[in-house]
């Protein structure tokens, strides 16, 4: 079984040909990260799901569009934020708090205490995020979650690096003043 090498122009040759297993290579790859992207941004599994086949759609649809010098992941992260935009848009409905932790894929290893101290503060760290305005939970997301640099972010929210560092900043500097003030309540 064959293999698409880098991620900075080899796919797009792959997927421009419509080869059938550079599609499955594609989706097996990232399905499960776009999947945990969503999930944390506050979709439910099914409209999740339903918003990754759209994204890959759309992705082989506008593969002629993919530019060599940014990274593949980047560019089908911000078809997929579009497309979970479009579908907000659509339902015209709020952000709902996200089924995070038992929906996101875990592993199967620490004892239950360990895993029950592990899902509070998961869910602590989820509701502080949820607090905070969309552009910086998705930059939060973006970077500490999924790994992306300032750059990669700033693409993919349409904005300059700087703004990204800004909000991350904010976004942060909230995040640690919800989470004091939530373990002095306790």
């Amino acid at each position: 079984m064959s293999t698409l090498p880098d991620e900075r122009g080899q796919y797009w040759q792959a997927l421009k040909s419509e080869e059938h297993l550079a599609v499955e290579i594609m989706v097996d790859k990232y399905y499960p990260a776009l999947l945990n992207f969503l999930l944390r941004l506050g979709c439910s599994r099914s409209d999740a799901e339903d918003i990754i086949q759209e994204t890959f759609i759309k992705a082989i649809q506008n593969i002629n569009h993919y530019r060599h010098q940014e990274r593949f992941p980047a560019w089908l992260f911000k078809i997929c934020h579009n497309n979970f935009k479009d579908f907000n848009k659509k339902a015209s409905r709020r952000r709902e708090i996200p089924h995070a932790p038992r929906d996101l894929p875990g592993s199967d290893g620490p004892s239950p205490e360990s895993q029950a101290i592990m899902m509070d503060e998961a869910l602590r760290v989820q509701a502080a995020l949820n607090l905070l305005p969309p552009k910086q939970h998705l930059a939060v997301v973006l970077r500490f979650y999924h790994g992306f640099t300032f750059k990669e972010i700033a693409y993919l929210m349409s904005c300059p690096t700087g703004t990204v560092k800004s909000r991350l900043n904010h976004a942060l500097t909230t995040l640690n003043q919800h989470l004091q003030e939530v373990d002095c309540n306790e």
